[in-house]
């Protein structure tokens, strides 16, 4: 890396910060949980696409397309999940929530079943959350180290640093146009890399020669999941929706 790249990242970092401090002063607790319930629907469609994605979706995806045996883009058939997810959220249970002055599930939980129900749930969703989070951060902690030679621990303490003070300055409209932001970067770096990617293989027929037509099929309606393989596209469907929708 050379003075450039480490100015970018600099910046970068820079930028987040600024955006925490942008948005630290909150009218009252709606503005700062709910960013007053003022987003458009273009950063919001940014945020949750961003909340989708991480390090880990840069490097095991493609390893699982790429390099594990039996693996391709039938793994997308898993994602086919995240719309139809979507559709059930805003169509049952948003607008449920929202007439209801609820903001989350646990507040909707504590209505229905109690305060302890809220409580322990929450409690397990934190912890899975933070298992989770911590396999990110050691992600893109490994690609510093190799990028940019920085220390595995400092890397680790740096992101958490950063992203802590952004996103307990700025609240939630620090932490919504932050993603909508870093999902605008995702998009324009993976369109360049696809287009380094096929410069250096020669072109996209060239890629289509090389590549196994296998890893390249997105969808295998011959295999539902009832004879016992691993990517039956109804289990992949039917789990993915369920998870999804606990996501979200």
């Amino acid at each position: 890396m050379n003075v450039l790249d480490y100015g970018i990242v600099i910046l970068y970092i820079g930028g987040f910060l600024y955006l925490g401090y942008r948005f630290k002063n909150q009218a009252d607790k709606n503005d700062y949980y709910l960013g007053g319930r003022s987003f458009g629907w273009f950063p919001l469609a940014m945020s949750t696409a961003a909340t989708q994605l991480s390090a880990v979706s840069f490097i095991s995806a493609p390893a699982f397309v790429g390099l594990k045996e039996g693996g391709g883009m039938i793994w997308l058939t898993y994602e086919f999940a995240v719309p139809l997810a979507m559709i059930f959220l805003m169509v049952v249970l948003v607008p449920t929530f929202y007439k209801s002055g609820i903001v989350s599930v646990y507040e909707f939980l504590e209505k229905r079943f109690g305060p302890s129900t809220r409580v322990l749930l929450s409690i397990v969703f934190q912890i899975s959350r933070a298992f989770g989070t911590g396999v990110m951060i050691y992600t893109v902690a490994i690609i510093l180290e190799s990028v940019m030679e920085i220390p595995m621990w400092q890397s680790i303490v740096l992101i958490g640093i950063v992203t802590m003070i952004y996103s307990y300055q700025g609240g939630m409209k620090a932490v919504v146009y932050g993603d909508m932001i870093q999902m605008i970067i995702l998009f324009i770096g993976i369109i360049i890399c696809f287009g380094f990617g096929l410069k250096e293989l020669g072109g996209w027929g060239e890629f289509l020669d090389k590549v196994d037509a296998e890893r390249i099929t997105a969808v295998d309606f011959s295999s539902l999941g009832f004879n016992g393989y691993q990517f039956g596209f109804w289990p992949m469907l039917i789990g993915g929706f369920f998870l999804y929708v606990s996501y979200y």
